[in-house]
């Protein structure tokens, strides 16, 4: 028995036929269907997950670790828009989510009717594609088919397909599905790239990219061209020889006039965002003659201040593969930056001797000490800007919703990695973010490979490194969101193991027993509270510290 909608029916059984291994579901009637449906399938997981933003940063997560479609599932109304945070994301850091809206059926729309508002497209600035699923099972099928295809073409990320249900919703049937078969569409070609201009003076950007160990070593490759620099980031996933790890702190020792120096000509770019402002405000100073953006998407990458941008539409480790096979000019350039990010290095080195406890000591140490194989999620406004201050061993993996790089779905992006993955996740999340998403642990399906570290530090400590947020008056009320909270209440209620470190000689020990498996195969939080004064402190001492280095 499943439900008596035919076209629903054909929905579910094309997504199964498909590979679709998992569907999160927020609770609502007009969904009923698609619940009757998709429950009955064992090849399929379904998660139930009460808040709709959470679920679809849980399904973000799941899909970001398994590069396949999820799909997530909610009734009608403003549950819709809930789910736009998430989409968003996806969108921008391409993960392929299949969206799955119930609605009310068009003549409902418009005239007064409960839990109904336009869902027409409702994300289309966010999707590669919109659709409404059509009642006739043949066109349901087609339509099925072709969209789980487009999440994954040429690049990932999320398409929706909104359901128009007439009630009843709960009616069941064992009847057969009529006859039908699946078109499938040819994938368009892309389009033939140009090549690439090389100078003696070239930069390759790695942005957020997920573990790719043939473009690696393709890279590694590159990085032996003296007339090449390359950068990474923790993001980035890319453990290239030679390569900058550190931009933030080797562009502090930079001086103005040193700019034109390390000015590049030309500028690579593969993967999706970088976190560091610094390098981004640096490349629009000295303006570069060209920047490529090589990538199988639309390339909207145009925002490094070049003099002429264009997109290389191709397979990343194709077009490095080329760029290697092309003959090596005299240069000593990537030379002149691998000197500068050793003295980076060793400056650091004798800071951190000095650095007393605060979010700077604790990240460092951190990073210095998680378990082997970790997968690590990091939360956007300050952890992510600290992790990129160190290199990260090559055996694990470095997640961040820098899509859009929003704090809201951090931890639950976690929670459905975690799932996904089977590897120790550890989510490292300030404050505000960690409350903000509180309602991430209100769910069933939190493994017991969940790690959540809640760095404490009394509020939005973002606006204490960055410059302009202090010069407003009323600072801390309208910026720093100060508080008295701790996130063991939150354990508390639901139930989740808690360990609280507020000084660095207890904090290795603490962590010894956090990582440990829980009792009952449960996830865990760790708060690890610091002051926010010695924190920014610390913070804008270490980059002024480089600086007359």
């Amino acid at each position: 028995m499943t439900t008596d909608k035919k076209n629903i029916q054909v929905l579910a059984e094309v997504c199964r036929i498909k590979g679709l291994k998992h569907v999160v579901f927020s609770p609502g009637s007009r969904s009923a269907p698609l619940v009757i449906a998709f429950s009955q399938m064992k090849e399929i997981k379904c998660h139930v997950i009460p808040d709709e933003r959470v679920a679809g940063f849980f399904a973000l997560g799941i899909a970001q670790q398994l590069r396949q479609t999820v799909a997530v599932v909610c009734t009608s109304g403003t549950a819709v828009l809930n789910l736009s945070p998430a989409i968003c994301e996806a969108y921008y850091q391409q993960v392929p989510l299949l969206i799955l809206t119930a609605d009310r059926p068009p003549e409902h729309i418009g005239i007064g009717e409960n839990q109904a508002i336009d869902q027409t497209e409702i994300y289309r600035n966010y999707i590669k594609a919109s659709y409404t699923l059509p009642e006739n099972v043949a066109d349901a099928a087609n339509m099925t088919a072709q969209v789980i295809a487009e999440t994954k073409q040429h690049y990932r990320g999320p398409v929706h397909i909104n359901i128009p249900l007439r009630e009843p919703l709960y009616g069941m049937s064992s009847e057969p599905l009529p006859d039908y078969s699946i078109t499938t569409l040819p994938v368009p070609p892309l389009a033939k790239p140009s090549p690439a201009t090389l100078t003696t003076r070239n930069m390759l950007i790695c942005g957020m990219h997920e573990p790719d160990a043939k473009l690696q070593e393709a890279l590694n490759k590159l990085s032996l061209r003296d007339d090449f620099v390359i950068v990474t980031e923790p993001i980035a996933n890319m453990h290239v020889a030679g390569a900058v790890t550190n931009i933030d702190t080797v562009m502090a020792m930079m001086s103005e006039a040193e700019y034109a120096t390390y000015r590049p000509d030309t500028v690579i770019t593969i993967g999706r965002q970088i976190v560091s402002k610094r390098l981004r405000q640096y490349l629009r100073k000295v303006a570069p003659a060209r920047h490529y953006h090589i990538s199988t998407d639309s390339g909207l990458w145009n925002g490094l201040g070049a003099k002429e941008y264009n997109h290389i539409a191709v397979n990343e480790t194709a077009a490095i593969t080329a760029l290697n096979s092309s003959k090596a000019p005299l240069s000593d350039y990537g030379r002149s930056w691998k000197l500068l990010d050793q003295k980076a290095l060793q400056c650091k080195k004798e800071i951190a001797a000095m650095v007393p406890f605060s979010d700077w000591w604790v990240f460092a140490d951190l990073v210095a000490t998680y378990p082997e194989g970790a997968n690590i999620q990091y939360g956007n406004s300050s952890p992510i800007r600290y992790a990129c201050l160190w290199a990260h061993r090559s055996d694990l993996t470095v997640n961040s919703n820098r899509g859009t790089s929003g704090i809201d779905g951090c931890v639950s992006t976690a929670a459905g990695a975690a799932l996904a993955s089977g590897r120790m996740t550890i989510a490292i999340v300030g404050d505000v973010s960690f409350i903000y998403d509180s309602n991430s642990l209100w769910n069933s399906s939190l493994p017991g490979n969940l790690r959540i570290i809640v760095i404490n530090n009394g509020g939005g400590n973002i606006f204490s490194l960055i410059d302009g947020p202090q010069q407003v008056q009323g600072f801390e009320k309208f910026f720093q969101t100060k508080h008295e909270l701790s996130a063991e209440y939150l354990a508390r209620m639901y139930e989740i193991p808690y360990y609280f470190c507020d000084r660095g000689e207890d904090m290795n020990f603490v962590l010894e027993q956090f990582y440990k498996p829980q009792k009952g195969n449960k996830p865990a939080i760790m708060e690890i509270k610091t002051d926010s004064e010695v924190n920014a402190r610390v913070f804008k001492d270490y980059f002024q510290h480089l600086k007359i280095k």
